[in-house]
């Protein structure tokens, strides 16, 4: 009997749990974070300061933080620091194959596919929600670490991307907070 292509995907998707996020680890952290924990904290920020903005489709808001990391199951949690190496583009376009190769013969894998195109490009106000939530919920992460004792966390605070889209002002004020509590 072949296994239903649902069961497939989550079996490889089981492999996120166990997946440690390697920036955490390069940086010391001793028990880091998995990839589905992340992407757990992703979905509840975005269920929790999606319904305070008007105008977003929820389910797409969550679909697309559910979404985001899902190629990682197969091609690791790839560090900021080994960007270095690889183009952008390259590195777009290989996450886009192993989405796709994970989602293949799912009923909706087309859709599946659109929206992580939505949220690799920041094509929709949902996607690019979900890219400024990535990066608060890494944040929350670094405060966490540091005040349990990490003290090589930085670079996270003040890395060259750290603008925050003025189209969300919310989560701009969740990051000052974030700041502010990180100063005290």
């Amino acid at each position: 009997m072949q296994e239903s292509p649902i069961l497939t995907l989550y079996s490889r998707l089981l492999s996120l749990k166990l997946l440690p996020r390697t920036g955490w680890l390069q940086r010391g952290v001793a028990q880091p974070e998995s990839v589905a924990e992340h992407t757990f904290g992703v979905a509840a920020l975005a269920l929790l300061l999606g319904d305070t903005l008007p105008g977003l489709d929820r389910g797409k808001l969550l679909s697309i933080a559910l979404l985001h990391d899902m190629a990682e199951a197969l091609m690791g949690d790839m560090p900021a620091s080994a960007m270095r190496f690889l183009s952008r583009g390259a590195k777009k376009e290989a996450e886009r194959q192993a989405f796709a190769e994970l989602v293949a013969g799912l009923p909706q894998a087309d859709e599946y596919l659109r929206l992580w195109q939505e949220y690799a490009e920041g094509s929709s106000a949902e996607a690019r929600l979900v890219k400024q939530l990535d990066r608060l919920e890494m944040l929350v992460q670094a405060l966490a670490y540091e005040q349990a004792g990490n003290r090589s966390l930085a670079e996270f605070w003040d890395a060259p991307d750290a603008e925050w889209s003025d189209e969300f002002p919310a989560v701009q004020a969740l990051a000052r907070e974030l700041a502010a509590k990180r100063e005290t």
